[in-house]
């Protein structure tokens, strides 16, 4: 029993520093301010310059700012301007969890399919975009679909080589070069490029795990294959497609490269706003009340399916009727 114990010392130093702290000191930032002390300059009787405070203290070093416990930060977090853009990457990320699921509950059904034939090389193959950096994945979306892009020039060539496609899409107020980027579908699209694997991965799991002899019980007893999947594999994958969407939902509402890069910084997000405040305006504070902000929303969120998932593990038997 000692030597488990033993065992656990270096995660537990390892989740206090690297959890325990920084999270302490995100609160510490988030609760206090820093404001001026003031002053008033003086000369003395040598000509030297001096700092006289509010309670007649002098002296010759500029007073520094101070910090102090305030809840000024979470008065501003509250102003209009910040709950609107904690609004909008609540909807972009639900909408990208949305249209995740839709697209990889469908892959992950197909994969777990007893007469599909190498599902291990497809998962590959979904997985091996997630072995490129980041970056380099969001780049290369710009690249198809900036005004000189790939998907812009072969959209050009179909026109000059089709003029009745070109009156066409000039019919629809289509002009000479579509813009695809630099607006909140194109912020969508790279979060659902990025993210459909942590989707498609944990489904995939556990429909895999599945008694395939519920399915053949299912048949058995006259169910169609629609309501075999209704009664047994919707269900059973409930678990994978919670931790699908938590998956995607959390890294989707605090990102902030997606969209910078391919919103062009006119689809700003809470997670951009918070890395301005730790980068460009310097203002820690801030920046910690928001991501406090954040992360009560986010905890929300997890309580919130954690409660749907234990309300759903009791119940394990199949009805057919």
């Amino acid at each position: 029993m000692k030597k488990n114990k033993a065992l656990l010392v270096p995660f537990v130093l390892w989740a206090a520093i690297f959890i325990v702290v920084p999270l302490l000191l995100i609160v510490w930032y988030g609760v206090t301010v820093e404001e001026s002390i003031p002053y008033t300059e003086i000369t003395l009787e040598d000509g030297r310059a001096a700092f006289e405070l509010e309670d007649g203290t002098v002296t010759t070093e500029r007073p520094q700012k101070r910090t102090t416990v305030s809840i000024a930060n979470f008065r501003r977090m509250l102003e209009p301007t910040y709950l609107k853009l904690l609004l909008r990457s609540l909807k972009i990320a639900v909408i990208t969890t949305l249209i995740c699921l839709l697209l990889g509950y469908p892959v992950a059904l197909i994969l777990s399919g007893k007469d599909f034939r190498r599902p291990g090389l497809w998962l590959m193959l979904i997985i091996l975009p997630m072995w490129m950096n980041f970056l380099l994945r969001t780049y290369s979306w710009m690249s198809i679909l900036e005004n000189s892009g790939i998907l812009n020039s072969w959209i050009t060539s179909l026109r000059e080589a089709f003029p009745a496609f070109d009156e066409l899409l000039t019919q629809m107020g289509v002009g000479k070069k579509i813009i695809f980027l630099y607006n909140e579908k194109a912020v969508v699209l790279g979060m659902v490029y990025n993210y459909l694997s942590f989707m498609i991965m944990p489904i995939y799991t556990v429909i895999e795990k599945i008694d395939r002899s519920l399915l053949e019980a299912a048949a058995d007893l006259g169910a169609s294959p629609r309501k075999s999947f209704l009664r047994v594999t919707l269900p059973y994958s409930l678990p994978g497609v919670l931790e699908g969407v938590t998956m995607v939902f959390v890294p989707a509402v605090t990102t902030f490269v997606i969209s910078q890069l391919m919103g062009g910084g006119k689809v700003p997000l809470i997670g951009d706003i918070i890395q301005n405040q730790f980068g460009k305006s310097s203002d820690w504070h801030f920046g910690s009340t928001l991501s406090l902000l954040v992360m009560v929303v986010v905890l929300a969120f997890m309580g919130t399916l954690n409660r749907i998932d234990k309300e759903e593990e009791p119940v394990k038997e199949v009805r057919i009727l």
